[in-house]
């Protein structure tokens, strides 16, 4: 092929690559722009990623190989915004290996929520359950009123996930009348699948699809 021609036809072949790939790649303030617009649509209860009793509202949204579930808990504090769990799973394989992020799942919560102060500024706990590594802020008004703000990883040693997923990441804002571990619980391992399947006594918890009905 002549160099002049190479020249004109590469540009369109990449162009045209691009496009069948689904655009340009996103810079990630892009991209998080793009699935902030991304309309949430209601799901049924049925239909969450994991398994919580309390849950009111069940909403989804999805932009390209994002989906995020936001579910809503109740609050019966006067403690303005709401309680809910933020899930973060990506289709891609870039999920495999990469690094948590909690600034993104913050920047999908818009913000850090009340009444929590700057991200950079909290200090947190970390626990290590059947399922890994749980990290979490609290705050308290010394008077039986706590509020958590917890962050956690599950890959797919710990439960089945979505298909073609390697992660979900989770977020949890919950402020009640009750101890932190209360408060902690909608994101517990007992709130995360139907059941745990061990295949041997050193092997990691294989937890059941929330999508699947219970063990016989």
């Amino acid at each position: 092929m002549p160099i002049r021609l190479a020249r004109v036809l590469v540009p369109g072949l990449l162009a045209i690559m691009l496009a069948a790939c689904g655009g340009f790649p996103l810079t990630y303030t892009e991209f998080q722009a793009r699935l902030d617009e991304a309309p949430y649509v209601q799901q049924p209860l049925s239909s969450a990623w994991i398994r919580v009793p309390e849950a009111q509202l069940v909403l989804e949204r999805r932009f390209r190989s994002v989906t995020e579930q936001r579910i809503l808990l109740p609050n019966r504090t006067a403690l303005r915004g709401e309680n809910f769990i933020l899930l973060h799973s990506e289709a891609s394989p870039l999920s495999v290996g990469g690094r948590f992020r909690p600034t993104e799942l913050l920047a999908s919560a818009e913000g850090t929520p009340y009444p929590f102060e700057r991200f950079e500024d909290l200090e947190f706990k970390t626990t290590t359950d059947a399922l890994g590594i749980m990290s979490w802020a609290s705050w308290s008004n010394h008077a039986g009123l706590n509020c958590v703000l917890a962050f956690r990883r599950l890959d797919a040693t710990a439960r089945t996930l979505l298909s073609g997923t390697a992660a979900m990441d989770m977020m949890l804002r919950n402020c009640i009348h009750g101890s932190e571990d209360t408060a902690l619980a909608p994101i517990g391992p007992e709130a995360v699948g139907f059941a745990a399947i061990t295949t041997e006594p050193a092997a990691a918890p294989q937890m059941l699809s929330p999508l699947a009905g219970p063990l016989p």
